[in-house]
């Protein structure tokens, strides 16, 4: 039979997803069954089926007549094609069929204008280590798992010349005193800057002495920050009312309460956080930590890749991590 590779469709999903679920249990067989559920927490079936036509989402699977014996999981971001999730059903390995699915996966990036290609790379994993620097890739660092509870290896693939807008991207989170701002603008530059990048933070108060308005200006890139101030922001997230008018930004997330549609010439995207802060969590204290995990997915960070451990530091350590996890996979 001959191995095609081809787009992923609705019906095959759950036999993929199955496949990933199996691949999660090989490559994590040390891990605990919570560490494991939360590795496969990232691509359920409801939430690929969801993004099959996402012009952002690469789904491809290899097939041998109507076998998925592989498949591949990619996501675009801010011109970096991330390579998330690869493997091949044992008994199909060594036959070149994880090699040809990586290409096809590079010719999407080009196809989508990326300047790079990224993997995380488990140093355990030889084989596939090998796989992808006989496609081009060069490591880039290696981060030692204290920084995120399991080593890994970043590669890269240059695919053409960064182009300067894609250089940098800037940031502004914007709320009230109490709100967690500040908190959530510094574990997000945590996590940045343990991704290697280059990152640069200013929170900025208001005159009131409490209950007064806080702005975090956030810029990270691939090379020096020249300059760590801006005017108009790539991306916005709004928490209050009062702070709305005030956010200049190409893109903006606005918590649905704060969202008044006679203020905006362009209706920004709104999130009910503050309801399921008070839903899921019973407390408004977690409305950062939902808008977190909802950061963390535009930028693209793989969230099983990030320690929380190391990030929270508290009693609400278990919470906060569950937050930032709802926020990453919410949908409307």
């Amino acid at each position: 039979m001959k191995y095609e590779i081809k787009k992923l469709e609705e019906r095959e999903v759950e036999e993929t997803v199955e496949l990933f679920k199996a691949i999660v249990d090989e490559l994590h067989a040390d891990s605990s069954d919570i560490e494991r559920s939360h590795y496969k927490a990232t691509h359920p079936v409801k939430k690929v089926r969801e993004e099959l036509n996402d012009k952002d989402c690469i789904y491809l699977v290899g097939k041998l007549g109507e076998e998925v014996i592989s498949f591949m999981f990619a996501l675009v971001s801010d011109g970096i094609g991330n390579i998330q999730w690869l493997g091949v059903k044992p008994g199909y390995r060594r036959k070149g069929y994880a090699k040809r699915l990586t290409d096809r996966t590079i010719k999407q990036f080009i196809k989508k204008s990326c300047h790079v290609a990224r993997i995380f790379a488990y140093p355990e994993a030889k084989d596939a280590y090998k796989l992808f620097k006989k496609s081009g890739f060069e490591e880039k660092s290696y981060i030692d798992e204290q920084f995120f509870g399991v080593s890994i290896i970043l590669m890269e693939k240059i695919l053409a010349p960064v182009p300067l807008k894609k250089i940098a991207k800037k940031i502004v989170l914007a709320g009230e005193a109490g709100q967690g701002i500040k908190l959530m603008a510094h574990t997000l530059a945590n996590i940045l800057a343990k991704m290697g990048k280059e990152v640069s933070l200013n929170i900025i108060y208001g005159s009131a002495v409490r209950g007064g308005e806080i702005t975090a200006e956030l810029i990270y890139s691939d090379e020096k920050i020249d300059n760590p101030f801006f005017g108009k922001a790539d991306l916005g997230v709004c928490l209050s009312k009062s702070k709305k008018g005030q956010i200049n930004a190409k893109e903006l997330i606005v918590e649905e309460t704060a969202c008044d549609s006679d203020f905006f010439q362009l209706m920004p995207d709104t999130m009910p956080f503050a309801k399921i802060a008070m839903d899921e969590f019973h407390s408004p204290v977690f409305v950062n930590m939902i808008a977190l995990g909802k950061l963390l997915s535009i930028v693209g960070i793989k969230i099983e890749q990030v320690d929380f451990e190391a990030e929270f530091r508290s009693k609400f350590l278990e919470e906060n991590t569950r937050a930032v996890k709802f926020g990453y996979t919410y949908r409307d």
